[in-house]
C-alpha cells in the first residue's frame, strides 16, 4: 500500500479527472524567446516535470495581451492565434505521461512591462515596485491610466480569447490570475481600487471586473475548460484583502469556477515577495492555514501552496482536510521525479530543494542552484556513458567534488574521491549549522548519500591528498576542489581572545557574550546575526558597503526575509563604516565622514569573506594528464557554483 493514499487517490476537477492531488504550481522558465513562441528548451523543460509523476502540470503567468499584459520579458503571447501551434506542443509532452496541462492566465495592469505605454489600473495608483523602480533609474514614476469602459470591455475579451486559444491547443486547464496584485485583483483590493463608479467602492462593485472575466470565459469556452482561480487570501497590507473578505468574494465566484488556489501576498510589493516565495528562514508549509480556513467555508475544491517540500507534508495537508490539491513547485524544480520517488517507497531519493531563490533569476534562463539539469534539459536530459572509462581522482569532498564524483560515477568512470576531514561536506557543514539552516542540512546529507551509494567510487575520509599521492594513483584525470578559508585581515586587535569566526558560531563552538558584532554583512554574516539574535544576544552588523550593496551576494527575497528578521529581533545594521581596530571592549570603526567610534562588545565575529586555496590546488597541476581546478578553489561563491562546476567537468570527461 501507499504511504501517500491521499495524494495518489484520483480528484476530478470539473470535468477532468487527474491521476494525483500535485500540481506543479505556474513558474515562469523564461525559456522561450522573446517574442513570446515556445520553442524546443521549454518543451523539453515542461516534459521533464511531466515525466516526474505530478498531476498536473501549469504553465507560469502568460499574458493575455502581449503588448499592454506582460509583467515580465520571456512570457508566452497568449494574445495571438500564432501561439496555439507551439502550445499544442507543450500539451503533447504533458500529456505523454498522464499529466493534464494548464496555464497561468495574467495581465499585469499597473505592474506592466512595456515602458512605450503608461501603465492601466482600476486606479491611478502607481505600484511600490514600480516607484522603488524608479528611484534606482533616477526617473520619474511611469504614471498608472485610469481604466475606462472600453479598456476593461477589451481586456474581458482578451481573456475570454486567450482561453480560447488554450482550448483549441489541448489544454484541459486554465488558472486565472487574481493574486499577488495582478490586474484582477488590483481591482477587487481596496488598496488598490479607490473608484466611484460601479467597478468600485463595495465589494459587489469591486468584484465585478473579475466576475466579468470568468463569465466572459465561461461562456466563451463551457465547461470544456476546468478553471482555476488563483487568490491572495491575504494582501498582508493594511487596507488590503483579508481572508474574511475574500471568502464573501469566493462566495461569488464559486459556480464559474472549479478549484480555488490559495496564496497570500503581493508581488508588486517587493518587501512582500517572500511571504509568496519563501526562503529557508520561514516554515515549510507557510500558506497553508490560509486554506485551510477558506476551506472550512467554502464548497469550491482548494488547492495549498507555499514551500510544501515534500510528499510527507502533502498527504498531512490532504488527510487533514485543509486542502484539496497541493501545489509545489521548488521541491519539482530540484528534483522533477519527486513524485514518483515517492510513489515508489524512495523518497530519500529525492533531492532536497535549498529554498534560496537561484530559480528565481528575473529574465533570465532558469536554472537550479542543486539541480544543474534544470533549464538545459535538451543537453543534459540523458546522461550520456563516457565514451572511454578512465580513472577520475577528485581531491576534495565538499559539494563540488561530492556532484562531480557522483556524475563521473554515473557516466561510467572510476573515482578515488580524498576528504582530508572525518566526514564530507566542506564549507557546506559550516553553512547549515544555524537552527534555520534545515533546507541546507537535507541537502547536505542528501549529497552525501549520494556519494557513499554511487558505484566505483571510493571515498578515502582522513586523507590530506599530496600531489605525490594523488601521481600515484595513475589517474587519467584529477578534479581538485579543494575549496576556501575564511579571510582574516591585519586589524590590530583581530587575533583577540573576543573574536571568533561565523563558522565556529554556525557550528557551536565558540563562547559568544550578550553584546555582539558582527563584522561583515554579506550572507554568511548576516546568517550569524540572525542565529545569534534568535538566541537572544543584542547584535550589530557593520559593513563597509552602503545599505543598498548589504548582502549583495543573495537573491533580493532572501535579502527582504534577512532583512525583515533583522527587525522582529532587533538586528541592528551599520554601514558606511571602515573597521579600525578590535579592543577588549568591542569593535572601533570610521564611518564616511571621518568620525571615529567605538561599538561596544563583548564578542566580534568575523565574517569577512573567504579566499580559494589556490596554492595548493596548483600544487596538483602535474599530477594526471588532464586536471581541473573547480569550486571554491577557484573563486569563493556559494553551493550553486560549487554543484554546477562539479556536474560540468564530469560531463566533459
Amino acid at each position: 500500500m501507499s504511504a501517500y493514499p491521499h495524494v495518489f487517490s484520483p480528484f476530478r476537477i470539473g470535468k477532468v479527472e487527474v491521476k494525483n492531488r500535485i500540481e506543479f504550481a505556474p513558474a515562469l522558465s523564461f525559456l522561450n524567446p522573446p517574442d513570446g513562441y515556445v520553442n524546443k528548451e521549454m518543451i523539453a523543460f515542461v516534459q521533464s516535470l511531466a515525466r516526474g509523476g505530478a498531476g498536473i502540470i501549469t504553465i507560469g503567468e502568460s499574458p493575455v495581451d502581449f503588448e499592454y499584459a506582460k509583467d515580465h520579458e520571456f512570457q508566452l503571447n497568449l494574445g495571438d492565434d500564432s501561439v496555439i501551434a507551439g502550445l499544442s506542443l507543450l500539451a503533447e509532452a504533458v500529456h505523454r505521461y498522464g499529466a493534464k496541462i494548464s496555464i497561468e492566465l495574467s495581465h499585469g495592469g499597473r505592474m506592466i512591462l512595456n515602458r512605450r505605454q503608461n501603465p492601466i489600473g482600476p486606479s491611478p495608483i502607481p505600484c511600490k515596485r514600480e516607484e522603488l523602480m524608479a528611484q534606482m533609474e533616477g526617473r520619474r514614476v511611469n504614471p498608472v491610466v485610469e481604466m475606462d469602459q472600453d479598456m476593461i470591455d477589451r481586456v474581458i475579451e482578451n481573456y475570454a480569447a486567450a482561453a480560447e486559444r488554450c482550448l483549441k491547443a489541448g489544454f484541459e486547464m486554465i488558472m486565472i490570475h487574481g493574486a499577488h496584485g495582478n490586474l484582477l485583483a488590483q481591482f477587487l483590493s481596496p488598496y488598490s481600487n479607490k473608484r466611484r463608479d460601479r467597478y468600485g467602492g463595495s465589494l459587489e462593485n469591486r468584484a465585478r471586473f473579475p466576475i466579468e472575466v470568468l463569465s466572459a470565459i465561461r461562456k466563451r469556452v463551457g465547461d470544456r475548460l476546468a478553471i482555476e482561480y488563483r487568490i491572495s487570501a491575504s494582501e498582508m497590507v493594511p487596507g488590503g484583502m483579508e481572508p474574511e473578505e475574500t471568502i464573501e468574494f469566493v462566495k461569488m465566484i464559486e459556480d464559474k469556477i472549479d478549484l480555488l488556489h490559495v496564496s497570500a501576498g503581493l508581488l508588486s510589493d517587493p518587501d512582500l515577495v517572500h511571504h509568496i516565495i519563501q526562503s529557508t528562514y520561514l516554515p515549510h508549509g507557510y500558506n497553508v492555514h490560509y486554506a485551510e480556513k477558506l476551506k472550512k467555508a467554502l464548497r469550491v475544491p482548494i488547492t495549498t501552496v507555499g514551500s510544501i517540500s515534500d510528499l510527507e507534508m502533502a498527504e498531512e495537508i490532504i488527510a487533514s482536510g485543509k486542502a484539496d490539491m497541493v501545489a509545489m513547485v521548488r521541491a519539482i524544480l530540484a528534483d522533477p521525479e519527486i513524485v514518483n520517488k515517492s510513489r515508489r517507497g524512495e523518497p530519500e531519493e529525492s533531492r532536497p530543494c535549498l529554498r534560496c531563490h537561484y530559480c528565481n533569476r528575473l529574465n533570465l534562463p532558469i536554472r537550479c542552484a542543486v539541480n544543474p539539469v534544470l533549464g538545459r534539459e535538451t543537453e543534459f536530459a540523458v546522461l550520456k556513458p563516457a565514451a572511454k572509462r578512465k580513472k577520475v581522482v577528485v581531491v576534495g569532498g565538499g559539494p563540488a567534488g561530492m556532484e562531480a564524483a557522483i556524475v563521473a560515477s554515473a557516466r561510467g568512470h572510476e573515482v578515488v574521491l580524498f576528504e582530508k576531514s572525518n566526514q564530507l561536506g566542506g564549507n557546506v557543514i559550516v553553512a547549515s549549522g544555524p537552527p534555520f539552516k534545515g533546507d541546507m542540512r537535507r541537502f547536505l546529507a542528501w549529497l552525501v548519500r549520494q556519494t557513499g551509494e554511487a558505484a566505483n567510487v571510493t571515498v578515502k575520509l582522513n586523507t590530506a591528498a599530496t600531489p605525490e599521492m594523488v601521481q600515484a594513483e595513475k589517474a587519467d584525470v584529477v578534479i581538485v576542489a579543494v575549496g576556501s578559508e575564511p579571510l582574516v585581515p591585519t586589524i590590530p586587535g583581530v587575533d583577540g581572545a573576543n573574536v571568533v569566526e561565523a563558522g565556529q558560531v554556525h557550528l557551536g563552538k565558540a563562547a559568544v557574550g550578550e553584546r555582539v558584532v558582527v563584522a561583515g554583512g554579506g550572507l554568511t554574516g548576516c546568517e550569524a546575526a540572525l542565529h545569534l539574535a534568535q538566541e537572544g544576544k543584542k547584535v550589530t552588523v557593520v559593513e563597509m558597503v552602503d545599505e543598498r550593496e548589504l548582502l549583495s551576494d543573495v537573491h533580493d527575497i532572501m535579502k527582504f526575509a534577512l532583512l525583515d528578521l533583522f527587525q522582529k529581533h532587533g538586528v541592528r545594521v551599520i554601514t558606511e563604516v571602515k573597521i579600525e581596530e578590535i579592543t577588549a571592549g568591542g569593535v572601533v570603526v570610521m564611518d564616511k565622514e571621518w568620525k571615529r567610534y567605538t561599538i561596544p562588545a563583548d564578542t566580534v565575529v568575523l565574517a569577512l569573506g573567504f579566499k580559494a586555496r589556490a596554492d595548493l590546488a596548483r600544487s596538483f597541476a602535474e599530477t594526471a594528464p588532464d586536471v581541473y581546478i573547480i569550486g571554491d578553489a577557484v573563486k569563493p561563491q556559494n553551493v550553486k557554483a560549487a554543484i554546477h562546476d562539479g556536474f560540468n567537468v564530469a560531463v566533459e570527461i
